[in-house]
């Protein structure tokens, strides 16, 4: 009988899909399983990884067999990250909308980890993008405080840099007020 594990494979947007992992199992087909959960066109931008036991990402090459890799084993259930892999110069060269958000979605977990390093005012900027996305316009200060504090957009490089949160959250709240009128779209993009 072949080797089984289960798999669950770690989205963008958070969701956790589980599959079967099968020994024979190319990288290639799996992607091609969970950029169906997304009905995803342009799918050569993104790829699945893992941590290692020393939590380093190891990206996988779709022709390879998944089992392929040193992929620790225990827990019985592997994990996987589905991420960009390849990113562009532009998002004005992706043509599916889908594509666009995801790369969104990837740029928003990276700048919140610390992946991606970026000035405090340029996080204050992009955590009301955020805000203009998820929750249209700005109404009250204490109703986007309280989405804010929902999100994780902040990253703690921003946090630890200024006297208190109360002045982060202004600053965001600053920039979210002139975000009035943006559609979700363009919150995105922009």
């Amino acid at each position: 009988m072949a080797d089984v594990r289960r798999i669950k494979v770690i989205t963008l947007d958070d969701r956790t899909l589980e599959f079967q992992l099968h020994s024979k199992l190319l990288t290639k087909d799996l992607l091609d399983l969970v950029a169906s959960h997304y009905m995803l066109k342009e799918k050569g931008y993104f790829g699945l990884s893992f941590r290692d036991n020393n939590s380093n990402l190891i990206w996988f090459d779709p022709e390879r067999k998944v089992t392929d890799y040193s992929i620790p084993k225990k827990p019985e259930t592997v994990t996987l990250y589905f991420g960009v892999r390849c990113y562009i110069e532009s998002i004005t060269h992706l043509q599916d909308s889908g594509t666009i958000e995801l790369f969104y979605l990837q740029a928003k977990v990276s700048i919140y980890k610390g992946d991606i390093e970026v000035d405090s005012e340029t996080a204050f900027e992009l955590a009301a993008y955020i805000l203009q996305e998820a929750h249209g316009d700005f109404t009250t200060d204490i109703k986007a405080q309280t989405q804010l504090k929902k999100l994780p957009v902040l990253p703690t490089k921003a946090l630890q840099e200024h006297p208190s949160l109360s002045y982060c959250e202004k600053r965001v709240l600053f920039y979210y007020r002139r975000l009035e009128g943006l559609s979700r779209g363009q919150a995105i993009v922009w």
